[in-house]
């Protein structure tokens, strides 16, 4: 429930100009000037000029430029070795039946592989087997079982139909097996260990090796982990950091408050708004607390990013959380869990960070420590994917792949339905989005030095007006 108080203060107008004033090491790079500069550069800076084009309605001539660029990008892609695994896999797919069928089984590995175990279990589980006699029903249950253990399936098929012609099997063992070797799991199993032999599929299983582990593999639960600890290291650094700034801000605030750095702030149950697709936990806020009882105003909220490119994508749902937060009643006050105990926030400051359009308000930002990319992609990996999975896309690949010189024109299609395809929307909006979070984004330490020299010229221009 929320408590009835008023907001007090704005954020600081010292950190405000130091938020104005920080270097921007990762701003987003301008796109060409024109058409013809952007027809000089690389596939994907020639995109992102086209697409840019289509969504302001500009650049007479971007048609010809996109469809030449996306060309150029189906070609590169396809390039053996250094191509794009995930789109020739994709392409793979879309040519061979026999991938397209071991793609859509193993979307029902899972779930089969218990189905047929669990069944299996009842009848075949060593636990059970200790009870019946020695003999060959019970050697025959036991291969049967770890025949499944081991992912046997097309054997298991086979020499459970076998059993099944025997004539001395009881009523309830022969309505289980006659169900597990009847049953669509264990063929579908049987049929996808069958495909698994296949050129076809084998190649496939390579380019998907190539783009990085299986889900749910150790391999992609490792690197998880990795990254896991990579966010939380970058996460401890930029706390560590705007614990300076607050420490900054309170030994140059006039007005009696009292200012905090906190980790881990989650928007609480039962707040006004749709959680949906928002974001929930905010990483690090600095705090100005005033009279006890009433909420804290936020003078800072920041999101961290171990690398500059991932803000991009984390956009969108940063928004909805803004916007959700805006909801709060302005009189009452939050209790928002964080990482070091709860902490009531004002209903006030909350709807001060309500976003306009793609653009945050001044005191929330993105932070990261990452050295500056050496060069910025103009193109999105996301935006090039769903180019390139575009109908029109694969149809162009699959004429290269016959030996075909097929002519941009076949694109022309990825350019028509760019402006309105809802599948299409992140990639018409991908330049302006790109360079509305990179143009949020602060290396911490830059803000400290920031907030120190907006100290030191107020410090300056009162000894001026005092003298």
């Amino acid at each position: 429930m929320a408590h009835r108080f008023v907001s007090r203060l704005p954020p600081p107008a010292l950190l405000l100009a130091a938020l104005r004033d920080a270097p921007r090491r990762y701003r987003m790079p301008p796109l060409p000037a024109d058409l013809r500069t952007a027809a000089a550069a690389d596939p994907e800076t020639a995109l992102a000029f086209a697409i840019e084009a289509a969504r302001t309605g500009g650049a007479p001539g971007a048609q010809d430029l996109f469809t030449t660029s996306l060309a150029a990008l189906v070609a590169e892609a396809l390039a053996p070795g250094a191509g794009d695994a995930a789109f020739q896999a994709l392409v793979l797919r879309a040519q061979d039946a026999d991938v397209d069928e071991h793609v859509r089984l193993s979307a029902q590995h899972v779930a089969d592989r218990r189905s047929v175990r669990t069944a299996l279990d009842t009848v075949a589980h060593p636990g059970k087997l200790r009870l019946l006699p020695q003999g060959r029903l019970r050697d025959e249950l036991a291969a049967l079982h770890a025949l499944a253990a081991g992912g046997g399936w097309t054997d298991l098929h086979a020499r459970g139909a076998a059993l099944l012609g025997q004539d001395d099997l009881s009523v309830p063992l022969r309505a289980v097996l006659d169900d597990l070797i009847g049953g669509a799991a264990l063929r579908r199993l049987a049929r996808a260990e069958t495909l698994r032999t296949r050129a076809a599929v084998r190649q496939y299983q390579a380019l998907c090796e190539r783009r990085g582990p299986a889900a749910g593999s150790e391999a992609a639960a490792a690197q998880g982990r990795a990254a896991a600890r990579t966010g939380d290291a970058a996460e401890q650094d930029t706390l560590r950091t705007l614990r300076a700034v607050a420490r900054c801000l309170q030994e140059r605030d006039a007005a009696g408050g009292t200012f905090r750095a906190a980790a881990g702030l989650r928007t609480p149950r039962g707040f006004p708004g749709e959680a949906g697709k928002a974001k929930d936990e905010w990483d690090v806020a600095i705090l100005r607390e005033g009279s006890p009882g009433a909420g804290a105003d936020i003078v800072l909220l920041a999101e961290v990013k171990a690398a500059p490119a991932a803000a991009t994508s984390d956009l969108a749902r940063l928004l909805r959380g803004l916007q959700r937060l805006a909801q709060a009643d302005a009189a009452g006050s939050y209790a928002f869990p964080a990482a070091d105990g709860e902490l009531r926030i004002a209903g006030g400051t909350l709807r001060e960070l309500q976003p306009h359009g793609l653009a945050l308000p001044p005191h929330v930002i993105y932070c990261s420590a990452a050295p500056p990319e050496g060069q910025v992609q103009m193109l999105s990996a996301a935006s090039k994917a769903v180019l390139l999975s575009e109908p029109a896309s694969l149809a162009f690949a699959h004429a290269l792949t016959r030996g075909e010189t097929p002519g941009p024109a076949l694109l022309l299609p990825v350019w028509e339905a760019l402006p309105q395809a809802p599948q299409l929307r992140s990639a018409l909006h991908q330049y302006d989005t790109a360079r509305a979070a990179r143009e949020a984004m602060l290396h911490p330490q830059d803000l400290l030095l920031a907030v120190e020299a907006a100290a030191a010229a107020l410090l300056q221009e009162s000894s001026t007006a005092c003298g």
